[in-house]
């Protein structure tokens, strides 16, 4: 007599699992450890596309900065933005990859009254003038817009870039609206008369014996014209 004997897999068990049951849950589980992985892979990526945008801000803010203190003459000067402003790349640009900038300026409010200005730094460190900017230094306001170049941690091209208008006496009429005439203040003058020798004396008063009395218009009439003529005193 021959018996046969067939052994079927799905019913052998390990650990109380079948091995149908804990190859299912072997691939829920590495699916579960993959989609941890990339969650925190994108995570990060997101971290470092943070910092990076914050370290362009920083740098903005520092050209910013060095263009508010320098004279007029000198921020109108491609050959001084070119050599001494683009000279050395700013720490704050450390963390960004490729990093370059670029310096625009035209004349405001009518950039068609000078030529436009634009002075760029490569990532590998060089400086180019692409426009010279003739006539902007005639110019009593200036739009000035800088650019902040770098490639992100997702292998894109990002930008970053501000704009802010200079005054060729320090102060711009958006920065100080009320600062004088010529920044569109009221102003108010005052004028002062003074008398004669015979002393002051307010309106409607009578200056001394021999004395002429001075006016002064608005006066109250509390003026004392007490002159000094000949020896004698004038009465008020």
């Amino acid at each position: 007599m021959r018996i046969n004997q067939r052994t079927d897999s799905s019913r052998l068990s390990i650990g109380g699992f079948t091995i149908a049951e804990a190859m299912v849950s072997t691939a829920v589980i590495t699916v579960g450890m993959a989609a941890v992985m990339l969650l925190n892979s994108a995570h990060l990526r997101f971290v470092k596309s943070t910092r990076q945008s914050n370290a362009a801000t920083l740098v903005l803010q520092e050209r910013v900065e060095q263009m508010r203190l320098g004279n007029w003459r000198n921020m109108t000067n491609a050959t001084f933005l070119r050599d001494t402003v683009l000279a050395t790349q700013p720490k704050s640009a450390t963390p960004l990859d490729r990093y370059a900038e670029k310096i625009t300026i035209t004349a405001y409010p009518d950039e068609s009254a000078a030529q436009k200005l634009i002075v760029t730094r490569s990532a590998d460190g060089s400086r180019t003038t692409l426009v010279s900017g003739a006539g902007l230094t005639t110019q009593r306001l200036a739009k000035i817009e800088l650019e902040a170049n770098w490639v992100g941690s997702d292998g894109r091209a990002r930008k970053r870039a501000v704009d802010t208008v200079l005054s060729n006496g320090g102060i711009s009429r958006m920065n100080l609206p009320g600062f004088g005439s010529a920044g569109g203040a009221t102003t108010t003058t005052t004028t002062t008369t003074t008398g004669g020798t015979g002393g002051t004396t307010g309106t409607g008063g009578t200056g001394g014996t021999g004395g002429t009395g001075g006016t002064t218009t608005g006066g109250t009439g509390t003026g004392n014209g007490r002159g000094n003529v000949g020896g004698q005193s004038g009465k008020g």
